[in-house]
């Protein structure tokens, strides 16, 4: 990138904590986040499990809003306190957030109801979470979405990069939420025969992985120019080097099956870096826990980084699936191992398929201070996305 972008702050709320710490914490400690879904409405399902976020304070305020958007709100309020944007002009602030789904909680209780109000509507688009966000913290800059499934974190840090590098703004919050878990959207994926029905739960990258574990959550990180954060004196905690956006649109859910669209993703992304596949000692990656996906993803790895170089996990073994809010909080884990010196393992992960050659994190995870590191991510229809964070 020509100029330098660094991340002053980051928050996340997830099915493993109520904020980054406590996510890390739960992460490296061996932790998952699977649970049985409770509630006379998932009694219709044999053994229904999901990744459900079990505790965030959400202000008063928003108590009434669409659990998506409180997400937002909990994730942002860390980032935004951590870095210290109280003193950044309103007007100088941006937002690159929304979800894939928008509020789909607000819309089922609305139903049908002839005498429906207009205001469902500020929950229910997938940018709702962006303008709650501009509201909340009152700045004025642009508030833009990047709605693309399963890849909308990356392609939110993207477009925050870009306005920064246009002068659109001083500092972005950046990010996506997710709060799907509901018997519709649960049973569309279970019809795809894509959940795990592992009792351990979802294993990547395993011999008999055979699905992945629905999740929600949110993550938010703040983004500025590195002389707007050395002015105002803010701990830099990483560099944002490199992001690439590709499509691999040949099917709805079906991923082109040698990786031919992946590769050219993490070469571009690296060559924004200015880095060459050496340089990259862990990749967080999309990893779902699909026969498929799994297959494509470490075939396309294998080919740039071989089985002896970039440490491979994926953190969805844990976390769950967060769908939307996958490529915000896997990103944000991603940058936290630049800063804790700890590279997380796959959960999960005790027989690793052949077929998924490369430098796989197994159990207990690997304690290393590194320089670089990325994280993939892919969404339903075929949006890809790469990004490389590196030690300020």
């Amino acid at each position: 990138m020509n100029d330098s972008i660094v991340v002053t702050g980051w928050g996340m709320v997830t099915p493993l904590g109520p904020d980054a710490d406590q996510t890390w914490k739960a992460l490296m400690g061996g932790e998952s986040a699977g649970r049985r879904l409770d509630g006379k409405e998932w009694e219709i399902f044999d053994n229904a499990n999901a990744a459900q976020v079990l505790e965030a304070w959400v202000p008063q305020r928003f108590i009434r809003k669409d659990r998506s958007l409180q997400f937002a709100v909990v994730a942002a309020e860390e980032a935004w306190r951590r870095a210290g944007l109280y003193h950044v002009p309103p007007g100088r602030i941006a937002t690159t957030f929304s979800s894939s789904k928008g509020g789909l909680f607000s819309l089922f209780e609305t139903g049908m109801d002839p005498a429906v109000t207009w205001d469902f509507l500020s929950d229910f688009y997938p940018h709702a979470g962006g303008l709650l966000l501009k509201e909340r913290f009152g700045f004025g800059g642009p508030a833009l979405s990047f709605s693309s499934a399963c890849s909308t974190g990356i392609g939110s840090i993207t477009g925050g990069a870009s306005l920064l590098l246009d002068g659109e703004c001083d500092a972005v919050l950046t990010g996506s939420t997710e709060a799907s878990i509901h018997p519709l959207i649960y049973a569309a994926f279970r019809n795809m025969r894509i959940l795990s029905r592992r009792d351990g739960g979802p294993a990547p990258f395993d011999v008999e992985r055979d699905g992945f574990l629905m999740g929600e959550g949110a993550a938010v990180m703040v983004l500025e120019r590195e002389s707007s954060a050395q002015k105002r004196k803010v701990p830099i905690l990483a560099r944002l080097s490199g992001c690439a956006l590709g499509a691999d649109a040949r099917n709805m859910l079906e991923m082109e099956s040698h990786g031919e669209t992946i590769v050219p993703l993490i070469q571009k992304a690296l060559s924004k870096a200015g880095l060459k596949p050496p340089d990259i000692a862990y990749v967080n990656a999309h990893g779902t826990g699909t026969k498929l996906n799994d297959l494509v993803e470490s075939t396309a790895l294998y080919r740039i980084f071989g089985d002896t170089g970039a440490w491979i996990s994926s953190t969805k073994g844990a976390t769950g699936h967060l769908l939307g809010a996958a490529g915000s909080v896997e990103a944000v884990l991603s940058a936290m191992v630049l800063e804790r010196g700890e590279i997380p393992d796959t959960r999960n992960l005790k027989n690793p398929d052949p077929q998924c050659r490369v430098r796989h994190v197994e159990k207990g995870g690997v304690r290393k201070m590194v320089d670089h590191v990325m994280s993939l991510s892919y969404g339903f229809g075929g949006q890809l996305g790469a990004v490389i964070f590196s030690r300020p």
